[in-house]
């Protein structure tokens, strides 16, 4: 459902992912672990394009969501005037191509056939990011409710506004999720009146009643009492149950043990391990995970 590609993430001259590339199959649920500062968060908001890459692409149910990069497809790299200019010089094929990709070779004016190429598999491939968010669903760590509008507007807002739904199907379908989580008397009050469970617990259906493809979360029991992280931790654990796709950023190691169908492991903007958890837990492989678990665990 979901493709990263050798994406890189800077902020200024702070490199936050270096090259991360990973698949999300639909119906797993994929936990995100890692030290602060490991790049988690910046990951997964790429995942949406809420956070742009550097580099990379970004790729949704085979649907391209970031500019193509030229040097992750050697056909385009092919074309470039710097390609011919190397091979010319009595470079391999495959010299050319790993030179150009290493350092980075390209200049703005490589030639009117790679700039076509490229063009037309943008064109193929590009879908408008704002309708492809409408198929992933976004839970936040410190909850985003709307605090104006009470819990039955923030519910139905998104799917009136964007026509998906007319007012009268969305309330009901708000309604609904309501009954789910056992919060249908808090349809009228304000979230400045819910306790933090309650308000992550609506700001997770918030994201259901669009109805979503896949589910990211980005840490979300961090900001809530210990008391409060069982009920969400429910809620979630009932979505994976039914089969939603789910990419979680957390620092609830049971919850990635007993729900994730895979871990994957950060330090340091890479991906340095990733397996199924009981392998991931129990016989962990690169040394800096070895140590984070016998801090975290």
């Amino acid at each position: 459902m979901i493709t990263v590609n050798n994406v890189y993430k800077s902020f200024g001259k702070h490199e936050v992912l270096r090259g991360v590339s990973c698949e999300i199959q639909k119906g797993e649920i994929v936990a995100i672990i890692g030290p602060s500062g490991s790049g988690k968060s910046t990951l997964l908001r790429c995942m949406n394009l809420l956070e742009e890459p550097t580099h990379g692409e970004i790729w949704f149910e085979q649907t391209l969501l970031t500019p193509v990069d030229a040097y992750l497809h050697p056909e385009l790299l092919r074309l470039t005037n710097t390609y011919a200019k190397l091979t010319a010089q009595g470079a391999s094929d495959e010299e050319a191509l790993n030179d150009i990709t290493q350092n980075r070779l390209l200049k703005k004016r490589e030639g009117k056939a790679f700039q076509q190429a490229v063009k037309e598999m943008h064109s193929a491939h590009f879908q408008n990011v704002n309708l492809t968010r409408q198929n992933i669903g976004m839970v936040f760590q410190h909850f985003n409710l709307f605090n104006n509008l009470t819990v039955l507007q923030n519910l139905t807002l998104a799917p009136v506004q964007l026509k998906l739904k007319t007012k009268e199907e969305a309330t009901e379908k708000a309604m609904e999720l309501l009954r789910r989580i056992g919060l249908e008397e808090k349809a009228n009050v304000y979230p400045s009146t819910l306790s933090g469970g309650q308000k992550q617990r609506i700001a997770i259906i918030r994201a259901l009643a669009m109805e979503p493809d896949v589910m990211l979360f980005d840490e979300p029991t961090s900001a809530l009492d210990p008391e409060m992280v069982g009920e969400v931790l429910s809620l979630m654990t009932d979505l994976a149950k039914e089969g939603m796709t789910m990419v979680v950023v957390t620092h609830e190691m049971g919850f990635a043990k007993e729900v994730a169908s895979r871990v994957l492991f950060i330090d340091e903007g890479k991906i340095q391990e990733e397996n199924p958890p009981k392998e991931f837990f129990a016989n962990p492989q690169n040394e800096r995970l070895k140590e984070f678990l016998s801090k975290v665990l």
